[in-house]
């Protein structure tokens, strides 16, 4: 079980995010925190950071509910993203000394 204080600062980052997009963040915190422990728990509060900027960064309406509930398919993306942005350094770098 993740410590009271990491499952509140997953919350808090999702309501600072959702306020920055200006989203209705009016979720129950203390309902919530089991799902964020879960989320802890699974995946790290690093990377369930890392997760919910990117799902701010690519949803129109983003929703504690959707990102709690779908936080597997979000880190298959992100590191489907990733891997694609290292492949797609390499190949640069290749296209760069063939043009030397």
């Amino acid at each position: 079980m993740a410590q009271k204080q990491l499952r509140h600062a997953l919350l808090t980052r999702y309501k600072k995010l959702a306020i920055e997009k200006n989203i209705d963040s009016n979720i129950n915190i203390y309902v919530e925190q089991w799902a964020a422990d879960s989320l802890i728990e699974s995946y790290t509060l690093d990377m369930c950071y890392e997760m919910l900027d990117y799902y701010f960064r690519i949803s129109e309406t983003p929703s504690w509910k959707w990102f709690a509930n779908n936080a597997d398919k979000l880190y298959k993306n992100l590191q489907n993203r990733k891997e694609d942005d290292r492949i797609r350094q390499l190949l640069k770098e290749q296209a760069k000394d063939w043009l030397k």
